[in-house]
């Protein structure tokens, strides 16, 4: 797959977070999509929805996605997301390092990590 096409892929989950809209992402998700966070494990875009419906906690976010890089197997999208908890305001840098299926039409997994200190 060309890195601009995993690239929109990317995007479409970006947007469907700080949209607080999992249907933008449902074409970009694998039926058997795994999504790894603080949140545990989730799967499937139903496991998606929920993270971003009820899980999440976190609002009016942007994700400025400042480094992404991919190789044979995988992408890693490294930024900073900022949005509204119910304590306040929160800016952090993630990581997210996404997988593909084998012909890379869709993503298979994403692993969050998250350094909000």
């Amino acid at each position: 797959m060309a890195t601009d096409d995993r690239a929109d892929l990317i995007q479409a989950y970006f947007d469907a977070m700080d949209e607080e809209d999992p249907a933008i992402a449902r074409d970009a998700l694998a039926d058997e999509f795994v999504y790894e966070s603080l949140s545990g494990t989730l799967e499937g875009f139903d496991g998606f929805a929920r993270y971003v419906n009820e899980l999440r906690g976190l609002s009016n976010s942007t994700h400025e996605v400042s480094l992404l890089v991919h190789d044979e197997d995988a992408s890693v999208a490294e930024g900073t997301v900022t949005g509204e908890k119910d304590d306040g305001t929160l800016e952090a840098k993630f990581c997210d390092v996404v997988e593909f299926d084998e012909h890379e039409e869709s993503i298979t997994r994403i692993s969050v990590y998250l350094n909000d200190a």
